[in-house]
């Protein structure tokens, strides 16, 4: 998160670090330090790892223990807030000391200007320090139990010694997400719904604002949820780029780092329609007023949070290339929070067939595949069919060409209005499928399209 260095500065002052020895080099122990506390992937594949003890100071296993500790409860990295509301949290109860401030400082400063680098090589470093250790352990254990067979005059179990040094052989990086046992999950998932509802736990760890507390509210996570996909459905110019548009500015302006992918509308376009609904001046007079937006872009721009934006030719991106260029800022160090695609529709997939349902369905696995791949919010949209461009709510069976979408998508909420409604510049909204929270869900929102702003108040909800 961009906002990282606000975070650092707010965390306290003065002291000295501890210190061990290190398998890593310095540099190297920055780079697992920083993957650690920021990388989802890593911390999937590593986790088990990973020890405190590998690296040199105190702060950076303070800070390897919380992230750690974090992953095993909410499956993720922990965002910049609320790895700061844990250290204040030790800083208060004493479980860290006031002198070891600068150190974490020092660490976290590290830790977010470095960026994060092949992941592929990392793993795989990580991986073989791993299994060394945990060979050297199986040969001191089984020469200890040499010792002690012969001692006690007994013959040694060399079935027993061929189990351990198979289990340090098997030491490894996970291939996949470790498997989720239900029962023995019970008190931590107590343990998050209580930090939750306590306040402890940043949402921002399982979703992104919608910028509205009123959609908020409705939504199971409080907002976009992380891992899912979000449909927005409409016919032709109902205005579904200027919701993604204004739902990626409201995540930025949180601090949320956002890419936006454009199919239809050129970078260019886009930048414009996002200055005029962050500086609430209407289209027709950006240049008129370019002194006014740019001041109050400017305003935003110290705590927003980055807001990458990519236009690629209609019907030419695809799943796989999407992955890529994640891949590629997240190399940079900019993990993204929110993917928005304008939109899937108007996709390619990653392997064409003659059949269009098919190659429409393998579009929407790959982007709900990315979003759980990258643990981010995803957002795109589709087309109504005729049928629900007339008709006064659009339902999931309007969906125009593949109903696959409706199945695969996490929620979908349609955007509906009326001639009279279009007129007044309102608009309603429609829960038209749920996968976790509640379906049929009218919003009526007021909006201003002059100035691109997709809801400017919630009128009522039913």
């Amino acid at each position: 998160m961009s906002s990282a260095a606000s975070v650092i500065a707010s965390i306290g002052t003065a002291g000295t670090s501890g210190s061990s020895t290190s398998p890593f080099s310095p540099e190297f122990e920055v780079k697992v330090v920083s993957h650690t506390l920021r990388d989802t992937s890593f911390l999937q594949q590593c986790e088990d790892l990973v020890d405190k003890d590998f690296f040199t100071d105190a702060a950076s296993r303070f800070l390897v223990a919380v992230a750690k500790n974090h992953f095993k409860k909410y499956e993720s990295a922990p965002s910049t807030r609320t790895l700061a509301s844990y250290i204040q949290g030790a800083i208060k109860t004493g479980r860290l000391k006031k002198e070891l401030i600068p150190d974490i400082k020092r660490v976290m400063k590290e830790v977010y200007d470095e960026p994060l680098g092949d992941l592929k090589y990392l793993v795989e470093q990580v991986t073989t320090f791993a299994r060394h250790r945990a060979l050297q352990a199986a040969l001191f254990k089984v020469v200890e139990d040499m010792e002690r067979a012969e001692k006690a005059g007994v013959d040694l179990d060399y079935g027993q010694v061929e189990q351990v040094f198979q289990k340090a052989i098997m030491v490894g990086a996970n291939d996949a997400n470790q498997g989720y046992d239900y029962f023995e999950r019970l008190a931590s998932r107590t343990e998050v719904r209580e930090d939750r509802k306590s306040g402890k736990i940043s949402a921002s760890d399982v979703s992104i604002t919608t910028g509205y507390p009123g959609i908020d509210s409705l939504l199971y996570h409080g907002g976009w949820a992380r891992k899912e996909m979000v449909l927005l459905m409409g016919g032709p110019k109902a205005g579904k780029s200027t919701g993604l548009a204004q739902f990626g500015t409201n995540a930025c302006v949180a601090g949320y780092d956002v890419l936006y992918v454009s199919l239809e509308v050129s970078d260019l376009v886009l930048a414009d329609r996002i200055d005029a609904s962050l500086s609430s001046v209407a289209m027709a007079e950006l240049t008129d007023k370019s002194d006014e937006v740019r001041d109050e872009i400017e305003k935003l721009a110290g705590k927003a949070g980055k807001f990458i934006l990519h236009q690629f030719p209609t019907g030419s991106f695809t799943p796989k290339q999407l992955a890529r260029l994640i891949e590629h800022y997240k190399a940079r160090g900019i993990v993204f929070d929110m993917v928005i695609v304008d939109y899937g529709d108007i996709m390619a997939p990653d392997f064409r067939t003659q059949d269009p349902i098919e190659n429409s369905k393998s579009i929407y696995v790959g982007l709900r595949a990315i979003a759980m791949q990258y643990d981010v919010a995803l957002l795109t949209a589709t087309q109504t069919n005729r049928e629900g461009a007339r008709s006064s709510v659009a339902t999931m069976t309007d969906v125009a060409e593949d109903f696959n979408k409706i199945r695969i998508a996490d929620l979908v909420i349609s955007i509906n209005k009326t001639e009279e409604e279009k007129a007044n510049q309102e608009a309603r909204l429609y829960f038209a499928a749920s996968r976790n929270q509640r379906s049929d869900i009218t919003i009526r929102i007021k909006q201003d399209l002059e100035r691109m702003q997709f809801l400017t108040k919630i009128l009522d909800v039913t």
